[in-house]
């Protein structure tokens, strides 16, 4: 049986690494401020409202996304590991865990947006419902969502129920998870303290032409950045091909097997990450503006009572 030696390198990173975590455990174990626990809960929310963003644009539960991201770094975790290379198995925990979100966020984004165009249809029904059957403006509301269209069945199912119309928006609101829908929401708040008949000229002069042209620049947005990720993931797939016909040769996989190739991989996984965040910032779609629906209503409610 051959015996197996560790290198030098790699069996100091493996004491800094069982240090940090004992370091870690020692600082869970004996508490963090107050203070701490609230700044750490306000960096991470960004990033959980990304990830539900992301669930539900694809129609998943933030629970089912979440589990289906750990699967998938368990798998590459496993793939790593069979190659022996400590780098390798890091390297396929990690592209499972964070590379599913970046290569499912065209789908996401495909999705939101043809709910995006699909909202310009529910304003002109609402319009016509108030201007040619004179219904009210809740009431026209609550019929426009008994048949929307298919993109708008879960965003809308809301004011299907008998709860109170205002509430019934936030809730759209919070379900569409979009600028544009958070737009239209204000509008329909705003709408219900003033003349609801005012609201059909602003929807024919104002509202619909600023959700067509919106729409538009959603879909420059998402054709560039499907540009920059197909690049990304091309260059990844032939990095990844001409690396596995490297590791065919038997002193090659020595040498990737020991620290220094091990060095050698991390600086080439280096180079890509930076290379596919260069190619991100060639090109950045816009960024909208996030509304605060909650206090809007709130506003209105106040002038209604």
């Amino acid at each position: 049986m051959r015996a197996v030696t560790v290198p030098p390198l790699l069996f100091a990173a493996e004491i800094v690494l069982v240090l940090a975590l004992a370091a870690l455990a020692a600082t869970l174990l004996l508490g963090v401020s107050v203070a701490s626990a609230q700044r750490w809960r306000a960096r991470s929310r960004p990033y959980l409202a990304h990830q539900q963003d992301l669930a539900e644009s694809l129609g998943l539960p933030v629970r089912t996304w979440l589990t289906l991201r750990l699967m998938c770094g368990a798998a590459g975790l496993f793939a790593g590991s069979l190659t022996g290379i400590p780098v390798l198995t890091a390297g396929g925990a990690a592209l499972g865990l964070f590379g599913l979100p970046w290569l499912l966020a065209g789908r996401a984004a495909q999705r939101k947006l043809s709910m995006e165009r699909a909202l310009s249809g529910f304003v002109i029904e609402i319009r016509s419902l108030m201007q040619q059957s004179n219904l009210a403006l809740d009431r026209a509301l609550r019929e426009a969502a008994r048949s929307p269209a298919p993109e708008l069945k879960y965003v809308l199912s809301p004011l299907v129920s008998d709860e109170p119309v205002a509430d019934c928006l936030v809730e759209v609101a919070r379900r569409a998870r979009s600028p544009l829908a958070d737009l239209v929401v204000t509008a329909l708040l705003i709408a219900r303290t003033h003349n609801p008949m005012a609201l059909v000229r602003v929807i024919d002069e104002v509202l619909r032409p600023l959700l067509d042209v919106s729409v538009d620049v959603q879909q420059e947005n998402h054709t560039t950045v499907a540009q920059q990720r197909a690049a990304a993931f091309a260059i990844g797939v032939i990095m990844s091909l001409l690396f596995g016909a490297v590791m065919r040769v038997p002193t090659m996989q020595a040498f990737y097997e020991s620290a220094p190739g091990q060095v050698v991989l991390l600086a080439v996984f280096g180079m890509y990450l930076g290379l596919v965040w260069i190619i991100g910032h060639v090109a950045r779609p816009l960024r909208w503006v996030a509304w605060d629906i909650e206090a809007v209503r709130k506003e209105t409610e106040a002038l209604i009572a």
